[in-house]
Parts: structure tokens; sequence; C-alpha cells
């Protein structure tokens, strides 16, 4: 049972830290901040919306809404953030 906890830990930890990885990046102007922030952050909210989707009968919602958000608000700012004036 230990190892199941682990596992599960270890997941839920890769969930987070994609969307934590993604909202850090999303403030680069670079290419790559912009392309490497669209992958984090697609990753946590596919991830985020599967673990609260699955989890829904418990406090899945909430589990699973954090990185959705996260990866929601990394992928706005990046495409905010780069987006070219109107002049």
């Amino acid at each position: 049972m230990e190892s199941l906890a682990l596992l599960v830990s270890l997941m839920l930890l890769v969930i987070y830290l994609s969307g934590l990885i993604a909202f850090g990046l999303s403030w680069l102007r670079n290419r790559i901040g912009k392309i490497l922030t669209l992958i984090f952050g697609s990753i946590s909210v596919l991830s985020g919306a599967w673990v609260a989707i699955t989890l829904i009968s418990g406090n899945g919602l909430m589990v699973g809404g954090i990185p959705v958000l996260l990866g929601a608000l990394s992928i706005w700012n990046t495409l905010r953030v780069n987006k070219p004036k109107a002049s």
C-alpha cells in the first residue's frame, strides 16, 4: 500500500510541476519559452482535467482544477505577452 501511495504522490507531483513550470516559462518573451510554455501548459491542462474527471466523486475537482488553472493561465499569459502591438 505504501508503494501505491508513493506512486500517486509522484504522479500528482509531475502534474503540479508541469503547471508551475509552464507558469514560470510564460513570462519569457523568446520563441523557445513560448513553445515550452505551450507544451507544459497543455500537459498540465490535459492531466489536470483527467484527474478531475477521474476523481469527480471525491475532491478531484479541487485537485485537478489547480493544474488546469495554472496551465490555462500560463497559455493565456504567453499569448498575451507575445502578442504584436497594433500601430
